[in-house]
């Protein structure tokens, strides 16, 4: 049992988040679930699929999206301590899974995809 934390690096909002089973909620684009606490996270290859939403008209809408890689947790590859586990969803339907003793951070890849997408919006209105 690990408190889990999933965090999204695409532009669109992501429902009905199921992580081996369980309900992860859903996350604004570009950001996180929240912790859930008390996730039954098997050793072994990691299941998750989630649906796609966003404004009317966006691609791909209402679509179920399965993980598109293979991840994999075995015993060995948790280290000491860990009571978090963080799930990295990319705009490329892959993920990513962290260790943490407490509360997951950021991937580097995630920071560098968010970075390039704020760069590329036009400036908020004053």
């Amino acid at each position: 049992m690990l408190d889990v934390e999933m965090f999204s690096y695409i532009d669109r909002v992501v429902t009905d988040i199921i992580f081996n089973g369980t309900d992860l909620g859903v996350m604004n684009r570009f950001g996180g679930t929240g912790t859930i606490t008390g996730v039954r996270v098997p050793f072994g290859v990691q299941s998750l699929h989630w649906t796609l939403d966003g404004p009317e008209g966006t691609p791909r809408n209402g679509e179920i999206v399965q993980v598109r890689n293979a991840v994999q947790i075995t015993r060995e590859g948790v280290p000491p301590g860990t009571q978090c586990l963080g799930i990295h969803l990319y705009p490329d339907d892959t993920i990513e899974i962290t260790f943490a003793e407490s509360i997951p951070e950021r991937t580097d890849r995630g920071r560098q995809i968010t970075a390039a997408a704020k760069a590329q919006r036009p400036p908020d209105p004053e």
